[in-house]
């Protein structure tokens, strides 16, 4: 990671790529490109932005997963949307604004994921168990460092790689999206619940373990332990704090 991309990330609590995604976007709107348009290079961009090369392919991934852009090898990024994907629409005007919000919205996630687990134990190729396998492989070893940046990427990319795996784009946008919406309490639980990084790598090799059986149910239930994990670590995090501060009922 380079100074520029450092002094990215410490601007906001959201990992660095996703600003440079949303820089990105900004881009595309104000130049004018429509779909099918070509964009710069990552070095480019990259340039443009003052941003590493490495932090615009990140970015990238993000916004092909989004929908907005595709690559083709040897060709370039390409514009597909100016749009917001409609599977997503409704959710971005969701933001969690209190306790009670963040529960609706992590129950939401629950559930969701755990039809994505099920699907993707039921399609999954072995192209998309490959990349689960990296994921995983990289969540692992960004826990055992304790890399914040670095586990979250995997985090979302293990994620969003089972959405991909169920083979349904409405799933793909509203993981990312969920993900997007609950980024505040992932650091909450991570900075705060010690360990977490290492259970949550465990779990996350459960969920795959039980993909690549191709067992649903089990899949479901790994994804479901993982989900109510992550809901009881932010409440716990939340109580500490307002115990540490003296104020408020406890959640």
């Amino acid at each position: 990671m380079t100074d520029k991309d450092i002094a990215i990330v410490e601007t906001s609590y959201r990992p660095g790529y996703e600003t440079v995604a949303d820089r990105i976007i900004e881009l595309i709107q104000t130049t004018g490109l429509k779909p099918g348009d070509r964009l710069p290079t990552e070095s480019s961009l990259g340039e443009q932005l003052g941003v590493s090369r490495a932090m615009v392919r990140e970015a990238i991934k993000l916004l092909t997963a989004r929908g907005y852009v595709r690559t083709r090898r040897g060709s370039g990024i390409y514009v597909t949307s100016t749009e917001q994907p409609l599977a997503t629409a409704a959710i971005v005007l969701s933001m969690p604004v209190d306790h009670d919000h963040m529960l609706s919205l992590l129950e939401f996630r629950r559930l969701q994921e755990m039809l994505t687990a099920r699907l993707a134990a039921e399609r999954v190729t072995l192209s998309e168990l490959r990349a689960l396998e990296n994921a995983v492989e990289q969540n692992k070893r960004s826990a055992e460092a304790g890399q914040w940046d670095q586990f979250i990427a995997s985090d979302i990319e293990f994620h969003l790689g089972i959405a991909r795996a169920s083979h349904n784009q409405f799933l793909v946008d509203t993981v990312n999206e969920t993900f997007r919406l609950q980024r505040w309490a992932l650091k909450l639980v991570i900075g705060g619940t010690p360990g977490s990084l290492l259970l949550s790598a465990e779990q996350h090799a459960a969920v795959l373990t039980a993909i690549k059986q191709g067992d649903a149910e089990a899949a479901v239930k790994a994804m479901e332990t993982h989900i109510l994990t992550v809901q009881a670590d932010y409440q716990n995090e939340v109580r500490r704090l307002l115990t540490s501060y003296g104020g408020g009922e406890q959640p």
